[in-house]
């Protein structure tokens, strides 16, 4: 009886044809990641809220493409002395963000605030007790995950962005923190402080369309959203001239983010 060969085909590949496709190659260095905490109550305490949205994404330093597996049973049964297995679940793999602490300390407060607000059962972001967080008989008491949890967006793109618009997004459901990683501190050399956060969300998914997740050329500029003391606003004059005006104006981008910019008294741009 004839067995079925395999079949792999033999090709030469020019030089020409070899560097234009290893001169393609995606890099690790261009990404974003948003983190939609503008459904969490305690967002409140970081405001205005929008800006703080994009000074984490720009602030995460680090990210992981996320991998996911199958958990398999076996089936014994069908063949003898065969071995099958079936997927019945699919796992994912915990997803770790590393950003960089800016020196009022506002990334770290923001993230154990995240995890204090996750273990309190009220605004107080404390155990429960009788007489304070350092009583001996305080303990925790644990939210519903509705109250924590929320979407995050890792968005992969390339350096020729501007032009090629190649890119990929992920997207993680009911994302929350588990873990603040310890942060070392010491008298040698000073180091940029780095903060390593990892998370947990019940699946993620990613774009199959070849559509570019922001479709724009330039960047827009910004619109208005509100005038003070009946002035007239002019949102392109306000980033240009310093926000001259009384008001403010707000950048958005594709992942429903955004910057306010405020115009103080100053005559200069606010951050």
């Amino acid at each position: 009886m004839a067995l079925g060969g395999g079949n792999v085909p033999y090709r030469t590949i020019s030089t020409s044809e070899f560097i234009k496709r290893f001169s393609n190659l995606a890099q690790s260095s261009q990404f974003r990641a948003v983190i939609q905490i503008g459904t969490l109550p305690f967002t409140k305490n970081f405001a205005p809220q929008t800006r703080y949205i994009d000074d984490l994404s720009i602030l995460c330093s680090n990210a992981s493409l996320p991998g996911s597996s199958f958990s398999t049973t076996e089936n014994l049964q069908d063949y003898y002395g065969v071995n099958q297995t079936f997927a019945y679940r699919r796992d994912f793999d915990d997803l770790t963000l590393e950003f960089y602490v800016d020196t009022q300390y506002r990334t770290l407060k923001f993230f154990e605030t995240w995890m204090d607000y996750i273990s309190s059962p009220d605004e107080s972001y404390s155990v429960v007790s009788t007489g304070g967080p350092k009583m001996r008989n305080s303990f925790y008491r644990f939210k519903y995950p509705k109250f924590y949890k929320c979407d995050l967006d890792v968005h992969k793109f390339n350096k020729d962005y501007d032009i090629n618009r190649a890119d990929i997004l992920y997207s993680f459901v009911n994302a929350y923190p588990t873990s603040i990683a310890s942060i070392p501190v010491s008298y040698d050399s000073s180091t940029i402080i780095k903060l390593s956060v990892t998370f947990k969300y019940d699946r993620y998914f990613m774009n199959r369309s070849s559509n570019a997740i922001q479709t724009g050329g330039e960047p827009k500029g910004p619109t208005n959203q509100a005038t003070a003391a009946g002035n007239t606003f002019d949102p392109n004059s306000a980033v240009l001239s310093g926000l001259s005006e009384q008001g403010y104006a707000t950048v958005s981008d594709p992942f429903g983010s955004s910057v306010t910019f405020f115009d103080g008294n100053d005559g200069q741009l606010d951050f």
